[in-house]
């Protein structure tokens, strides 16, 4: 299997990512798969326990400051101090005053107020609280807050994932939105659609997005991106280049360089290499896309028969000092070209280099993975959702909610502050649960790495080995 893939990827190095990643994913087999179904499994059993734990910790009113436990029977007064504590980075206290002054709250039902808190509250995953305010305006209170009120806990699920839960939520509940909010919900309901894989009813959503929408250009974007799922690539092309015709920025904004980035992708994938590589150049060079865009470039430059652009594009890749896939697959494509170019010594040496270079980035996974890895102290990315290990790029965020995150950072705040021994143990033996599940997930996500490299290396010694029989048939004749 291996030799048959590596002569196709040799034949049509425009497929080259594709059809490597494809074959990565399948080596992963049903058993990593099942561990990760574990994994999130865990993750959402944590979910609970830090609700309930969160609840504990903000009605002891041992941990509670001064100021906390101020009483405020002015509802402007207290959304005042709410806000001022939050600017000041004490949330713990403004979550605490929320609950001392709880009785305020519910008296004044149908001031503004109800939103801010309920926002800050699901922010920070205190779920009990919000839950009570929203019961509160569903029984007491003024009906016409609840869309709001709900259009917040459909945010909420989001940052977990929890897909299914945030399209029953606003469902039936987005035309009475405000107009911002409506585009919001409109945008993260296609969202949760498309990841329960009805693309086309997402689409429709994303259709419902104002042009004068502060959201409009997302909704775009991830309507090309549905349109490219279903195979609909001129629907997808047209709709990208229409943003970036229209929309007045330039690729100082991320947003730009993710369209940019999803264009010369989708050109690359139909071969219209000109159009690609045109969209790749967009990207700017500190972008968090340059380095897929320098692939793009790679890839496209050598199928249009530009080698030494393609060279070049790879080298730059190559030299990059933080490790992510894109390095990684530069170096298998590097010798592939010298071979276009008639290099066979170079052909050789990059083989040999590329070799070398997948071996001891196996080996660097091999200690990553016998490593613990503190927790404040990893370096996460929050604009990729990436952990950076030993100049080593991970995409946490594609595979696991960043609710997880804040969720054992908030504890690490919790422990540092807890007064009560009882509640204080209870901390300590939660965060050291989310300490085991933080390890498995790193593991996890350095198992795949690992899976690559092995499949890259296995793709250098046949490129190395067929270059050798290729040179040993050319002698004999």
């Amino acid at each position: 299997m291996n030799n048959c893939l590596s002569s196709r990827i040799l034949r049509l190095p425009h497929l080259f990512l594709y059809l490597l990643l494809a074959f990565a994913n399948q080596a992963m087999g049903a058993q990593q798969a099942t561990g990760q179904a574990s994994l999130q499994t865990q993750i959402r059993e944590l979910e609970q326990d830090f609700k309930s734990l969160s609840t504990w910790f903000y009605r002891d009113a041992s941990s509670y400051t001064a100021i906390s436990q101020h009483s405020i029977d002015d509802i402007d007064r207290l959304l005042a101090q709410v806000q001022q504590l939050e600017k000041e980075d004490q949330t713990t206290s403004a979550i605490q005053l929320m609950y001392f002054n709880k009785e305020t709250i519910k008296n004044n039902l149908d001031h503004k107020s109800v939103f801010v808190f309920t926002e800050i509250l699901l922010e920070n995953n205190e779920w009990n609280l919000a839950d009570t305010l929203y019961r509160f305006v569903y029984e007491e209170g003024d009906k016409s807050l609840l869309p709001t009120i709900q259009f917040i806990f459909a945010k909420y699920h989001a940052e977990r994932h929890e897909w299914t839960q945030v399209h029953e939520v606003l469902e039936n509940i987005i035309s009475e939105l405000s107009k911002n909010d409506a585009a919001y919900g409109y945008l993260l309901n296609g969202t949760a659609l498309q990841h329960m894989k009805k693309h086309r009813l997402a689409v429709d959503n994303y259709k419902k997005v104002a042009k004068d929408s502060d959201y409009y250009i997302y909704a775009q974007l991830d309507s090309a991106i549905a349109h490219i799922r279903q195979g609909w690539w001129t629907d997808a092309h047209s709709t990208i280049t229409e943003i970036l015709e229209t929309s007045g920025k330039d690729n100082s904004d991320e947003l730009i360089n993710r369209l940019y980035l999803v264009l010369g992708y989708a050109m690359l994938h139909k071969e219209y290499y000109r159009d690609a590589r045109d969209a790749f150049r967009h990207i700017a060079l500190d972008s968090r896309y340059t380095n897929r865009a320098l692939l793009g470039i790679g890839l496209t430059a050598t199928s249009q028969g530009d080698l030494v652009g393609g060279l070049n594009a790879l080298t730059i890749l190559k030299n990059k000092k933080t490790s992510d896939l894109s390095v990684d697959e530069s170096y298998l494509l590097v010798p592939y070209i010298y071979e276009k170019l008639q290099q066979e010594m170079t052909v050789s040496s990059s083989y040999t280099e590329a070799m070398d270079y997948f071996q001891k980035r196996i080996r660097e996974m091999d200690k990553l993975t016998a490593q613990h890895h503190d927790f404040s102290n990893a370096d996460y990315e929050r604009a990729t959702a990436s952990f950076v290990l030993a100049n080593n790029s991970f995409d946490y965020g594609r595979k696991y909610p960043e609710s997880f995150i804040n969720n054992y950072r908030q504890l690490i705040t919790f422990s540092a502050t807890v007064k009560d021994k009882k509640l204080s143990d209870e901390i300590e033996r939660l965060s050291k649960r989310h300490d085991v599940v933080f390890q498995l997930i790193i593991d996890d996500l350095i198992a795949q790495r690992k899976k690559y490299l092995r499949s890259y290396l296995s793709q250098a010694q046949y490129g190395l080995a067929r270059l050798y029989d290729n040179s040993n048939e050319a002698d004999g004749q």
